[in-house]
């Protein structure tokens, strides 16, 4: 490999007008529905795409003589997966248990207590939608990957909100 030595400044360029192709940090902020606690997720580098892909790879198995093939794919490890993979950091408050009062959660992935693990398999699930939509929203490659279920099911939801807020609308 030979290296460029381009004169840069004979061009009308200089490295401060260029573009860093090799640092991708771009985050995204979701709220929660009470618009004070929110949560920070990752766009996605090539390299978290990548390791997200390689986690949530579907298996296809055909047979033989009969040519059939099966998918098996299981959309709630897949959901999981993503949410894990992009979150980063979080402001939210919760209870260790319902007696006690509420405190800061620190934001962690796993481990004992309160964390992102154990918010996921006890979350709101319309909460953990919304969180994926917005996830999928912020990473344009991944919209290539739904379903057409995933869509029709996003197009249902829209149709929800149109609906509140023509009603919300007509209230006024």
């Amino acid at each position: 490999m030979t290296q460029d030595t381009t004169d840069f400044s004979t061009l009308g360029q200089t490295p401060a007008d260029m573009e860093d192709y090799f640092g991708f940090d771009e985050f995204g902020t979701f709220m929660l529905p009470d618009g004070k606690q929110w949560i920070k997720f990752k766009i996605m580098s090539e390299g978290d795409r990548a390791k997200f892909q390689r986690l949530t790879n579907k298996d296809i198995k055909i047979t033989r003589g009969t040519g059939d093939a099966s998918i098996n794919a299981d959309v709630a490890a897949e959901r999981h997966e993503l949410i894990k993979t992009s979150v980063v950091d979080w402001y939210m408050f919760g209870r260790e248990n319902p007696s006690a009062p509420m405190q800061q959660v620190p934001f962690t992935k796993s481990g004992r207590g309160l964390n992102l693990e154990n918010w996921l398999s006890k979350a709101n699930p319309k909460i953990v939608d919304d969180l994926e939509l917005a996830i999928r929203q912020a990473n344009p490659w991944m919209q290539a990957d739904m379903t057409v279920e995933e869509i029709d099911k996003e197009l249902e939801r829209l149709r929800e909100l149109r609906d509140q807020v023509e009603k919300t609308n007509a209230a006024k």
